[in-house]
């Protein structure tokens, strides 16, 4: 029995299939899936960019990954990378039209802020810092200026060289006020008060 070849086999092809594209672009495209490279500029106002130098080439604007970017209801990171800091560009299909950067790759422009196994540790300055040791659980937070806490968009604590400054009021033990609070045994000349009431 004879087969015959029928359309779509090989043999049965009029010509052979079209390739748009020679292999040495399929190897670029590969190359370009994950690059390494160092941020050269940064754009803070929206939307946020940055353009990184891989090698010879310089990409165009192309946003990184943050922790996260949730929006203000479901919560987001601010933290824009430095110029300089090394990171990977990942781009999808080889495209670095399409690029994304991961920021965040020490080097040594760039080290790590500690070599301490335990420690973890956030630096927001050359003088301002966070850091926890895990292995003893003391939290060092270290600011040049100032600390201030808000609640419901009010200042309620501020932590300076002057002093702590607390408002409307600062309570001890949860019972004594240090703005409205009465002394008892009070009596003049050089005798000491009671305790706080």
């Amino acid at each position: 029995m004879i087969f015959r070849a029928r359309a779509g086999t090989i043999i049965g092809m009029e010509s052979p299939i079209t390739q748009p594209e020679s292999p040495l672009e399929i190897v670029r495209r590969l190359e370009n899936l994950v690059r390494m490279g160092t941020v050269e500029q940064v754009r803070h106002g929206a939307p946020a960019r940055c353009r990184v130098r891989t090698g010879e080439l310089l990409t165009n604007w192309v946003p990184w990954i943050a922790l996260r970017a949730g929006g203000s209801a479901k919560g987001r990171r601010w933290s824009p990378p430095a110029v300089g800091e090394q990171c990977l560009l990942l781009a999808p299909g080889g495209d670095l039209g399409n690029a994304v950067a991961l920021p965040g790759i020490y080097s040594d422009a760039m080290p790590q802020g500690s070599v301490e196994e335990d420690m973890d540790r956030t630096d927001w300055s050359a003088t301002d810092y966070m850091e926890h040791d895990r292995a003893t659980g003391r939290l060092v937070i270290d600011c040049a200026q100032e600390i201030e806490f808000r609640i419901g968009g009010e200042r309620r604590l501020l932590i300076n060289a002057t002093g702590v400054h607390g408002w409307p009021d600062v309570f001890g033990d949860g019972r004594i006020s240090l703005v409205h609070h009465l002394h008892s045994g009070v009596a003049p000349g050089i005798s000491s008060t009671g305790e706080p009431e």
